[in-house]
């Protein structure tokens, strides 16, 4: 049996919840694609040798090399977090810190878009199977008083629908919490990394003016 046959009969025999739950994973495909390409192949960590290379400049006061480093490679956190602190480092300490804070709320704005719609996904999902398999059973108990040329008929219907949907429900629901779990996971590895980052680059600034 085909894909589209597969949709074909689950729609025939899944009752009105059916659209609801192919729509949900529609949904749930494309934001789980964007999020995940995104976080694991749109950006990319700075790498070790690159933030030493940078500490280095950093250290001998050299924060316009630094700077066109940190501009010569996009979609890297550290790099941003670096720049927006040398960027406000004459403006005094509190003004550095108040930059990094600021830039590091981008980044998690960033990570985070459309995280809580999968998370949302997930729980919808679930309670549409759960209205499914309602609506499946009240056909079955109608089945039960129809005439008895159509009762078989009926309650095949009727029990269909309740475990396709229920099933259905459960496979969309889970996926959308495995995906949800390894975005976030993504997320504070980023973040955790861009915070360490902003710590570092204020601490090798106070040791270069000593």
């Amino acid at each position: 049996m085909s894909f589209v046959e597969f949709l074909k009969k689950f729609v025939e025999t899944g009752g009105f919840t059916s659209y609801l739950l192919i729509g949900t994973a529609l949904v749930l495909v494309v934001v789980s694609i964007s999020r995940l390409y995104y976080l694991y192949f749109i950006l990319r960590p700075a790498g070790e040798i690159a933030l030493q290379n940078l500490g280095k400049q950093v250290l001998k006061k050299e924060y316009t090399a630094a700077i066109q480093v940190c501009n010569s490679t996009s979609n890297v956190p550290e790099f941003v977090v670096i720049k927006s602190g040398l960027l406000a480092v004459d403006s005094g300490r509190e003004a550095m810190k108040s930059s990094l804070g600021a830039a590091i709320v981008e980044i998690m704005k960033n990570c985070e878009k459309n995280i809580q719609l999968i998370s949302l996904i997930a729980s919808v999902a679930t309670l549409l199977g759960l209205l499914g398999t309602i609506s499946g059973m009240i056909k079955t108990f109608a089945a039960i008083a129809a005439e008895p040329t159509n009762k078989a008929e009926m309650l095949g219907l009727g029990i269909s629908e309740a475990m396709n949907a229920t099933a259905t429900g459960l496979v969309i629901g889970i996926s959308a919490m495995v995906v949800h779990t390894l975005c976030t996971q993504k997320i504070d590895q980023i973040i955790g990394q861009a915070k360490k980052t902003g710590y570092n680059l204020i601490t090798m600034i106070e040791q270069s003016e000593r």
